[in-house]
Order: C-alpha cells, then structure tokens, then sequence
C-alpha cells in the first residue's frame, strides 16, 4: 500500500505511466514545506495527475492534453521508485535530456526564486493492475510535490513499465550526462 503522491500534471504521468519517460524535474511550489522547495520526502509514491497549470504550450509535444474525466476524483494508474535525482545547476545539461518541456518552461522552472537550479530525478515506474480512483480532499489541493493520500493505493502485483536493463542504461547515461548524483536533496543554502 502507498499513502503518499507526486503531485504531477496528467500529461506527464501519462508519459511516465507508459515509460516514454522516465524522468521527473522538480523544483518547489508555493506550499512546499522546505521554504519553497522541492525535497525527496519519499521514495516510493502514486503518481497523482492534476490539471492545474498543465499547458500545452509548455510542453514540446503538440498533442492535445488529458482532461480530467471525473471531477471531484483522482485516477491514479501508477507509482514510482526514484531511484537517483541530481541538483542540475548548470541548464545546458538539462538541454542533453529528451525532455517533454519547451526550453522556455525548462529555463523558467531552472530560475524560479532566484535559485538556478533543477532537480532531476529518475524514476522507476509501475503500472498498477486496478487503478485507484480516490476521492479528492480538501488537503491535496495547493502548489506543492507531497500529498498525504487519505485512501492508500494498492500496489499489489504491480509491474514496472520498463525493464531493467533499459533503467540502467538511462541511470548510466545521465551519470555520464548530469554528473554526481545528489545524496540528499534538501532546500537550497
């Protein structure tokens, strides 16, 4: 069972939940709990889409964008294992990845509150066998990574949605790429 969420835009957990992608950039929100900024607080957590602030014209890809289809509820179709994050603070590398964000929304997330930095985080995919509508509350609402799921989400029998070898080959390439990774990533100093 998982009782905690990434908070993420449903077109991101869609790329994630197929394995078409495999990374994750995080910098913080308005209501993160570390002055602002993103913190690996989990290791393993459900993928929560949401549709706030997803904008097509942020991301590379023209297609159109998932709709919410049941307002009111969550449909959580996966979870992650991160198994590596880097604190990138040099932004050409982070133009070395196959990202879905536009340049533009890379370089705006890389200079959010003055700090130029972005994290990066590998992340190891499954795909549940059910997936999991829950309820929305109140408390998952805000800008913030980290949500406290009040109905935990089975993750039995779930399988991961790209095989091992192919995830340590991106883990290979993006230490060759990113560099050291970062061993605890708190606020900024």
């Amino acid at each position: 069972m998982i009782g905690v969420a990434l908070q993420e835009w449903a077109a991101i957990c869609d790329r994630l939940g197929t394995g078409q992608l495999m990374l994750a950039v995080r910098k913080g929100g308005i209501h993160e709990r570390h002055g602002g900024f993103f913190a690996l607080e989990h290791q393993r957590f459900a993928l929560m889409p949401t549709y706030l602030h997803q904008d097509a014209t942020r991301l590379r890809d023209p297609a159109p964008l998932p709709t919410d289809p049941k307002p009111g509820h969550h449909r959580i179709t996966s979870w992650a294992e991160a198994a590596a994050i880097w604190k990138v603070t040099d932004r050409q590398r982070l133009y070395l990845l196959d990202l879905p964000w536009t340049a533009t929304e890379l370089d705006t997330r890389f200079a959010y509150r003055d700090q130029p930095f972005l994290f990066v985080l590998a992340l190891r995919v499954h795909q549940l066998t059910t997936p999991a509508t829950i309820p929305d509350h109140a408390s998952y609402a805000g800008c913030r990574s980290w949500i406290p799921l009040r109905n935990p989400v089975d993750d039995t029998g779930s399988l991961p949605v790209v095989d091992a070898r192919r995830f340590a080959n991106l883990l290979s390439r993006l230490d060759g790429d990113l560099g050291p990774r970062t061993p605890d990533p708190g606020p900024p100093a």
